[in-house]
């Protein structure tokens, strides 16, 4: 009896050839799918802008897994494995949930040569719109927002009343200092202030300052945050990666992301701060 079990538990178990295979083909077609992008990214202003929108949803991970979440699911908003899922105690709404592939650094080795190696591996994932969950959206006081935007400020920031050729904020590199006009106007001081900081952020960074791709950051923080902001450097991106090799438009979107991640870190820690104390306060009534 035990060995007929045994029998018929590894005819039908895990086949370790047959899963090696399967990443195989699921790391070759990421790798596809992300050259399908960056060219497309080049071509279609559309899917760059599309493209913007999952990076802001998406800021902790990379500008290629992006690429991938924009070109097969770029309505997607939360991403977990299918046990990761189940762990959590969250079922899905069908037996065969929608899945995606993103691509994951594996574990570091040292190879015969004495090189370290850093395997890239494929994984699926599955978006939460396909499971019994709902988002966890939170949402902030505007006030709270531009506070976060200042939170350790790597620059002073000083309010005027106004500023040359009608500026709502300027960063002025002699100074060390973000103008700030006053202004009603919380959304707009909100993108301002966001885009100077991505200005800063790019040189903090060892890169050259680009209002476009500054703007594209600033957009994407107010994005994160539910803040309402225009969006005006997709075309000139567009027309400056129709002429670059895919690998320098990733590096270049690479550099939007460094300085995204930065300040939404910032801005997340003292958000985080915040509410704890909001929450404390209110247990304490």
């Amino acid at each position: 009896m035990i060995d007929e079990a045994i029998s018929n538990t590894s005819n039908g178990g895990y086949d370790k050839e047959a899963y090696k295979l399967k990443k195989k083909e699921q790391k070759e077609k990421a790798y596809k799918i992300i050259d399908e992008a960056l060219d497309e990214l080049k071509t279609n202003p559309q899917f760059f802008k599309e493209y913007i929108d999952v990076q802001s949803r998406f800021d902790m991970y990379t500008p290629r897994n992006a690429l991938l979440i924009t070109k097969q699911m770029p309505e997607a908003i939360q991403l977990k494995t299918r046990n990761d899922w189940r762990d959590s105690k969250i079922s899905f709404k069908t037996s065969k949930p929608k899945t995606m592939i993103i691509i994951e650094p594996g574990e570091s080795y040292i190879n015969k040569n004495g090189e370290e190696i850093t395997p890239i591996n494929a994984k699926e994932v599955i978006d939460i719109s396909e499971t019994n969950s709902k988002p966890n959206i939170k949402n902030y006081d505007k006030k709270f927002i531009l506070q976060a935007l200042l939170h350790e400020c790597p620059v002073n920031v000083k309010a005027v009343d106004s500023l040359e050729n009608n500026k709502v904020c300027e960063w002025n590199q002699e100074d060390k200092v973000i103008y700030v006009c006053r202004s009603d106007d919380a959304d707009l001081i909100i993108k301002s202030v966001a885009t100077e900081l991505a200005k800063v952020g790019l040189v903090e960074n060892n890169y050259d300052i680009d209002n476009d791709k500054a703007d594209c950051i600033g957009y994407m923080v107010c994005k994160k945050y539910g803040i309402e902001a225009p969006i005006n450097s997709v075309d000139n991106l567009h027309s400056k990666y129709s002429n670059m090799e895919n690998i320098d438009v990733a590096n270049d979107l690479t550099s939007m992301k460094e300085v995204l991640l930065d300040i939404n870190t910032r801005m997340g820690r003292y958000l985080e701060e915040k509410r704890r104390e909001t929450k404390n306060k209110e247990q304490e009534r």
